[in-house]
């Protein structure tokens, strides 16, 4: 049977998906103002973020799990200075980035503290870790019916704002076996979890409420 965290199944619907809404995996992290020589972003998918940053920083590295994601970067979003990796977070030797960066990746890793410790510990001093991640205060899986209530209600609103044709697909694409396996198989923090976790590795941090997800930014001290 298929993993159902694995973005493999149903990658180049994602990212379609991912592309009809513009800016949401990026626009924090830009509004940061940072630039640099070398980011990182862990969980890159297929590159839709890696390809903005790559307009702030003089060399950028995106790393995801999923193979079919990256061949999708690689074919889509080339850039001179960004490389797309296949790897696991773990697998990531390098250190000395003025930016590491992740965007609702973390609550896929078996041992989210570890994945933080790790992510902390290949910023340069004086670099920053920024990661956005989904919490939920009610559930930490909130239940499929959820999700198809929040697609029907949502559906006008997108073909005002899409158009017919991809405000249809969305609506699919979210009411899709795959994909509700594949947020059924989620774990989230709860905000006050979240804080206490995040504060814990990264003390000091700076928080963002961006609704349905918390962001983190963090400068390394060395």
């Amino acid at each position: 049977m298929a993993d159902p965290a694995s973005f493999d199944r149903f990658a180049a619907d994602y990212d379609r998906f991912v592309s009809l809404q513009p800016g949401q995996h990026v626009e924090w992290v830009l509004g940061l103002g940072l630039r640099g020589e070398r980011a990182l972003e862990v969980g890159c998918g297929s590159g839709h973020a890696a390809e903005r940053l790559a307009e702030q920083y003089e060399q950028v590295l995106g790393v995801d799990l999923s193979e079919p994601m990256i061949s999708l970067a690689r074919q889509k979003r080339v850039r001179p200075n960004v490389e797309y990796r296949a790897a696991d977070v773990f697998a990531i030797d390098e250190d000395g980035f003025d930016l590491v960066y992740s965007h609702t990746m973390m609550h896929h890793l078996p041992d989210y503290r570890a994945g933080l410790e790790h992510l902390r510990s290949l910023a340069r001093p004086g670099g920053t870790v920024a990661i956005v991640d989904n919490v939920c205060d009610l559930y930490p899986t909130p239940p499929r019916a959820l999700y198809v209530v929040g697609a029907c209600r949502g559906f006008p609103r997108q073909i005002s704002r899409l158009g017919w044709r991809d405000a249809w697909f969305e609506f699919r694409f979210w009411l899709s076996k795959p994909w509700l396996d594949h947020l059924a198989s989620d774990r989230y923090l709860s905000r006050a979890q979240f804080r206490k976790l995040y504060d814990d590795v990264f003390p000091g941090a700076q928080y963002t409420d961006l609704g349905f997800a918390l962001a983190m930014r963090w400068t390394c001290d060395g």
